[in-house]
């Protein structure tokens, strides 16, 4: 039995000349909260459609729970819960109604987590689900998801149209669903704020390519900026290994490094002369402007 969770190897789809995922490489060991992260266009959905087996790769290898969507897509939505953003449902249902039919479709259906979650999140079992608004169509969305103990739970940008309340409250209702363990969750959104409070790791996405993964900790502590400050105007041209972008203010001048090490520091005193310097941490926010706009 594979260590991950989710395994991708060079995981490309094209659309004609369009190339959506670029040999996207992934490795998410059972039990992480996993954040996705890119802008909108970046190819994180159709990542997600690939490890449902809604789409088929162009080319590369890829794994969900230990098996391939391409030929057991059946058996993997069994042991997934999926969120969407603007999750359709059948809105002339009433909530009852169509938990009721939901379970139908899972033997391991349970009625008792159900009741538990409709009475926490306070939806009325005899609503109909058009008459919901955006933030309790997302919690019905999550007990649905929820419902049958999915292993692996895969949320794609689930807050995304909501205001910001309604965000903060629906982020609670997944950190609670967290403490009932085991559980691994996949979690694609483009607001990162919302990602620190629950991810451990995270892989950053762009263009279809994979710019960095790892977990956020780790990712704080090798990704720093490094602010020079000179006599007269900064060099022209700076340059560091590892260097990711530069950016120049008056006499100011900041270095964002990844595999960061006071040697690099060191390196850049020497062959700058700077009149001062100072490291300075990043937040998760920064790391992905980073590796974004590097």
């Amino acid at each position: 039995m594979s260590e991950c969770a989710i395994e991708a190897r060079g995981l490309t789809k094209r659309f004609g000349r369009n190339v959506a995922v670029d040999g996207l490489e992934l490795a998410i060991p059972y039990g992480r909260v996993y954040g996705f992260l890119g802008r909108n266009g970046a190819g994180k959905t159709t990542t997600i459609k690939m490890l449902l087996g809604l789409l088929s790769p162009t080319c590369g290898n890829i794994s969900v729970l230990g098996l391939d969507p391409r030929k057991q897509a059946k058996a993997i939505k069994l042991q997934v819960g999926y969120v969407a953003e603007n999750q359709r449902m059948y809105g002339w249902m009433k909530v009852k109604e169509i938990l009721k039919f939901t379970a139908g479709f899972y033997s391991t259906w349970d009625k008792e987590l159900v009741q538990e979650s409709i009475e926490r999140f306070e939806l009325d079992p005899e609503a109909k689900v058009k008459s919901l608004s955006q933030g309790q169509r997302m919690r019905l969305a999550l007990v649905l998801a929820l419902a049958h103990n999915p292993r692996l739970l895969i949320l794609d940008d689930p807050t995304m149209g909501l205001d910001p309340i309604s965000r903060k409250e629906f982020l609670n209702d997944i950190i609670s669903s967290l403490r009932e363990g085991g559980r691994t969750i996949f979690f694609s959104t483009h607001l990162l704020a919302e990602i620190e409070r629950v991810a451990d790791s995270v892989a950053i996405i762009d263009r279809g390519k994979l710019k960095v993964a790892g977990e956020i900790d780790f990712l704080k502590s090798t990704t720093k900026g490094i602010r020079l400050t000179f006599a007269d105007s900064p060099p022209k041209q700076i340059s560091v290994e590892g260097l990711l972008r530069v950016q120049t203010n008056g006499r100011d001048c900041v270095i964002t490094v990844k595999d960061f090490s006071e040697t690099k520091v060191d390196v850049l005193r020497l062959q700058y002369d700077p009149v001062h310097h100072e490291v300075i941490d990043l937040s998760l926010d920064d790391i992905f402007s980073e590796f974004v706009l590097s």
